[in-house]
Parts: structure tokens; C-alpha cells; sequence
């Protein structure tokens, strides 16, 4: 009569059956996790470089914005307002060209939306009210803007009417604040920027690492100049 509990063959290839099924789920357990780090790694690189992309091209776009240089043909199709005249209309004129040029970039804003949710979840909720400094500069743009189209100067002529419109001209402009600090709008956008830089670019310069040296032809160039 066979001892069942005796050790044979069956058994050893059983446990080693267990053996190779452990191992196979550990190793599979770990390439997954290996797998899921890689693939946040990668959106966050991703989205650091969109992110700073971005930083760079609201540079451009607020410039743009806020030029006090304006032409005629940003307004000519500007709605005409009981008792207009050339003058009126040309007082009126380069701000509601800068109401236009904000309306013009509206992809760009829908973008910094889409993008402040992505940062959020990548880097931290902090960076939500980064995201919310550039919306507020175009939002103050847009208000302030609004407020002079429609009355280029104050009907009561008194200090502190002359005060507001004065920080209206400057949040649309950048220049000619008489508040203690200057540009508040400006700053806001210079925040946003450093705050920006600080989150995504070690993330960018962890992965592509910038080169120690100069390339050879810089060298060249360098070297040249100097002579």
C-alpha cells in the first residue's frame, strides 16, 4: 500500500510549478509598476514642456496685448455710440482694439485651462493658482479695457476719478501706475512665469540634460570672436 504521505516526484514538481507561478506574477507584478512610474514620468515630461512652452508664448501674447501702439483698422469696425464723433471714436478706438486682441487668442487661454487641470493632477493642486495669476491679467485687461472704451475719460473730473482711470490705462498698457510698486498686472505675470519655471523646468533639464561643454562650433566661433 502507497504512503500518501510520502515525498515524490509529484510533489517536488508541484511546488515547483508553485515556484515558477510565484515568480511569474512577482516579476509581472513589478514590470506593471515599472510600467505605470515610466508612463507618469512621461506625461510629466510632457507636460512640463507644454507648460513652459507656454510660459514663453504668453510673453509674446501679453506684449501683444498690451501694446499702446494701435491702428486705425483694429477699430473701424468698432459699433458706433450715441453722439460719436471722429474724436470720440478715436479715443475709443485703442481700446476696443485691445479687447479685440485678447478675443483673438482665445485658443491660447482654452489651452492654459486644459493645461492648469493636467499640472494640477501631475505637480500639485499649488499650481491651479499659478494658472489663475495669467487668466486674472487677462480678465483685469478685459475689465479695465471695457471700462475706458466705453468712457475714455472721467465725466467728474475730480483727483480721485483721475486716479482710477489712471490705473485703468495702466493695467491695459503696463505704464504710467501711480500706485506704490507699479505694474500690478505685469507682476502677476511675472509670477506666474518664475512659478511655472520653478515646477517644470528640473523636470525637463532631469531628463534632457543640457550639455557641460560647448559643441565644437560654438568653441570655434567663441574663439574667433574673441581674436
Amino acid at each position: 500500500m502507497t504512503d500518501p504521505w510520502a515525498f515524490g516526484w509529484t510533489q517536488i514538481f508541484t511546488l515547483i510549478g508553485f515556484a515558477i507561478t510565484l515568480f511569474i506574477a512577482v516579476s509581472g507584478f513589478r514590470t506593471f509598476e515599472r510600467w505605470k512610474r515610466e508612463k507618469i514620468e512621461e506625461k510629466r515630461i510632457d507636460t512640463a514642456i507644454d507648460a513652459l512652452a507656454l510660459v514663453y508664448e504668453s510673453k509674446f501674447i501679453f506684449d501683444r496685448i498690451r501694446g499702446a501702439m494701435s491702428y486705425s483698422y483694429e477699430w473701424d469696425k468698432m459699433p458706433e455710440f450715441p453722439g460719436d464723433n471722429a474724436q470720440r471714436r478715436q479715443q475709443r478706438g485703442p481700446f476696443y482694439a485691445t479687447m479685440k486682441r485678447v478675443e483673438a487668442h482665445k485658443d491660447f487661454f482654452d489651452r492654459a485651462w486644459k493645461l492648469q487641470v493636467r499640472c494640477a493632477a501631475l505637480f500639485g493642486p499649488e499650481l491651479e493658482q499659478t494658472f489663475l495669476l495669467l487668466q486674472k491679467a487677462r480678465r483685469d485687461i478685459e475689465v479695465s479695457a471695457q471700462m475706458l472704451y466705453e468712457n475714455p475719460f472721467p465725466q467728474n473730473d475730480d483727483a480721485d476719478n483721475r486716479s482710477i482711470w489712471a490705473e485703468w490705462r495702466a493695467t491695459v498698457w503696463g505704464h504710467g501706475s501711480k500706485k506704490e510698486g507699479g505694474d500690478d498686472t505685469g507682476k502677476m505675470l511675472g509670477q506666474f512665469r518664475s512659478e511655472i519655471e520653478a515646477a517644470c523646468r528640473p523636470v525637463v533639464d532631469r531628463e534632457f540634460a543640457r550639455p557641460k561643454t560647448l559643441l565644437p562650433w560654438v568653441k570655434r566661433n567663441t574663439r574667433s570672436g574673441a581674436a
